[in-house]
């Protein structure tokens, strides 16, 4: 025990609970940022090569999506623009919560930051164009989730926007923080199905996919709140609940991420499925 704990006991308690909670953020930025590059590197495999030459018809060989749609070339190029830019989207996203990069160079966090924010305003867009007018696109119910997803993600990407404008830096960081989460819905879908895959050894219903679209950016958002409140003002229970909740999510992550691995990179890019 440390000079500095014995003369304030209570503060060295305090510095504890507080590493803790920032050991769970720390340990969920290093799976967060696995999981990424394994998407990125699975999205640009499979879509990279067909999209670039221009074999759209090549999208349909996923077992999983239908991207193409003979005829509907506007259809096709924002699928295309969808599929492409969620690269852009998911590598930058990541940088932005370096703190060395906002410390040693800011004007790459600003630069970046905004094509972030700005291709995701463009991938929402693009995604709503596919949802509700896309050619041969009949409305579904999972639809309605889709557009709640795109809707927070301009509405968060816009107050997060404004917030940089008006240099409210925690302001920002917060709206940025929400917008990350929504704008990986994409993303945590796959960890939840891969994941419920693998420990379950079967694949949902549909009933429990709609569950799964919903949860992809509610349940994010909802941890990540949790954890900016006890970050901010918490006592000791809400810093506990939220170290917990943000390992228990970090958990699922790494285990949904084995999985997507397994199942989308090996499977689907080997041809295997």
């Amino acid at each position: 025990m440390t000079a500095d704990a014995v003369a304030h006991p209570l503060s060295s308690k305090k510095r504890a609970r507080w590493s803790v909670l920032n050991a769970a953020a720390s340990l969920w930025y290093a799976v967060m940022v696995i999981g990424q590059w394994i998407f990125v590197y699975y999205t640009a495999a499979f879509y990279g090569a067909s999209t670039l030459t221009g074999n759209f018809a090549a999208w349909n060989e996923h077992p999983f999506v239908r991207g193409h749609v003979a005829g509907d070339t506007i259809g096709n190029l924002a699928f295309a623009a969808h599929v492409m830019l969620a690269i852009v989207i998911t590598a930058g996203g990541t940088l932005q919560l370096l703190p060395q990069i906002r410390a040693r160079a800011p004007w790459l966090h600003r630069w970046n930051g905004r094509v972030f924010l700005l291709t995701a305003a463009i991938v929402s867009l693009a995604g709503f164009y596919m949802v509700w007018l896309r050619q041969g696109a009949e409305p579904e119910l999972h639809d309605l989730s889709i557009s709640f997803n795109g809707a927070l993600i301009l509405l968060f990407g816009a107050l997060a926007w404004r917030a940089a404008a008006a240099r409210n830096v925690a302001s920002h960081r917060r709206w940025a923080l929400r917008a990350l989460m929504v704008v990986n819905g994409v993303f945590f879908i796959r960890l939840i199905f891969s994941g419920w895959v693998l420990l379950t050894q079967s694949e949902p219903s549909i009933a429990m996919f709609y569950i799964f679209e919903v949860a992809s950016f509610l349940l994010p958002l909802a941890i990540l709140e949790l954890y900016l409140r006890a970050q901010d003002k918490g006592g000791p229970l809400m810093r506990a609940t939220a170290a917990a909740a943000v390992f228990g999510a970090t958990a699922y992550m790494a285990i949904g991420t084995f999985a997507f691995t397994m199942i989308f990179v090996v499977g689907i890019l080997s041809g295997a499925l």
